[in-house]
Parts: structure tokens; C-alpha cells; sequence
């Protein structure tokens, strides 16, 4: 192999290194408090980019204990759901203060129509009496 065609080969990968072949795995993780209907992210996303959220963790309540993805094991609890169709204390989120709420759960991947901050929270009216928190790994392309 000559100089040229090595040095070429060198450049090509450093080029791949740097223009975004890592960037799109690498990505924010977010702590949510279950007692907070609603958490900014501080993240702001636009109109076309594709959106993945992974959460793990728990959310305490009462006795009960959940993980994002809530639960519809108790369907008089739904009175009390932000979006009753959902399951109860599921993971939720949002972009924008007024954005239409989209279900999480353990893990979204979707397309973002409308730009703005991304939210997420717990499908709950009340969720003061909550405790715990999920962490959400954000990954945006």
C-alpha cells in the first residue's frame, strides 16, 4: 500500500469518526421524578428528527411498586390517569408546554412533528403522593 493510499485511508476514518457515526448512539440521560407530572429535559428537538427514549427504574406508590410502564391492572385507577386509555403511572411525554402527551412506557422510537422542548413525566393527576424516579437515555438523529 502506498503513502498516499494510506494516508487516504487514515483521513476517510477520522472523517467517519468525527461526522456523527458515534454521536447518534451516544446519548442524554434524563432523571424524571415520579412526583412531578411534568420534567423539562432542557432538550429541544425539531420538526423531522427521529426521537428514541429507554427508561428503567421505579415509581413508588402507596404499597405498589412500577416500572415505566405502568399499570393497567387497576382500571378504576384511570380516573386519576392524564390520559385514561394509557396505563396509570406509564411514562409519558411531550414536546412543547401545550404538545399533544405520546405513551413511553420502557422504551419510544418515533418521528418528531412539531419542534420544541421535550417533556416527559408520569401519567398521573396526582402525582405528588409518587416517589422514586425513571432515568430515560435520549437518544435524537
Amino acid at each position: 500500500m502506498s503513502k498516499l493510499t494510506l494516508v487516504g485511508v487514515m483521513a476517510a476514518v477520522l472523517v467517519l469518526s468525527f461526522c456523527g457515526g458515534n454521536a447518534e448512539k451516544r446519548g442524554k440521560t434524563v432523571k424524571v421524578p415520579c412526583a412531578a407530572t411534568w420534567t423539562k429535559t432542557g432538550l429541544h428537538v425539531q420538526p423531522g428528527q427521529k426521537l428514541h427514549l429507554t427508561a428503567t427504574g421505579e415509581l413508588a406508590g402507596g404499597q405498589w411498586r412500577f416500572g415505566p410502564e405502568g399499570t393497567s391492572e387497576h382500571p378504576e385507577w384511570a380516573r386519576y390517569s392524564l390520559v385514561p386509555e394509557w396505563p396509570h403511572l406509564a411514562l409519558i411525554g411531550k414536546v412543547g408546554e401545550d404538545g399533544d402527551p405520546f405513551l413511553v412506557g420502557k422504551e419510544f422510537s418515533g418521528t418528531i412533528v412539531r419542534g420544541g422542548e421535550l417533556y416527559l413525566g408520569i401519567n398521573d393527576l396526582d402525582a405528588e403522593n409518587n416517589d422514586g424516579s425513571f432515568e430515560v437515555t435520549v437518544f435524537l438523529q
